[in-house]
């Protein structure tokens, strides 16, 4: 399971690699293109980020949402 309490530590290398491959995957997607709203689009970087992150340290969407503005 992830573990939530207080603020999360930095993000790892690997974490970043893995919200940009969610990014390019998502943004990507030929099947929803632009119609979809901004919150939607970054349930679904999360979604895949989740099912894909092995660290066990929970990023919220707006976590991830600064990383990437970073």
């Amino acid at each position: 399971g992830f573990i939530v309490k207080g603020r999360s530590g930095n993000y790892s290398t690997a974490e970043d690699v893995l919200i940009c491959t969610a990014w390019k995957k998502i943004s990507q997607d030929a099947s929803v293109g632009s119609d979809q709203t901004v919150s939607t689009y970054w349930k679904r970087i999360k979604e895949y980020f989740d099912e894909r992150n092995t660290s066990g340290i929970f990023r919220s969407s707006d976590s991830l949402r600064q990383r990437w503005s970073t």
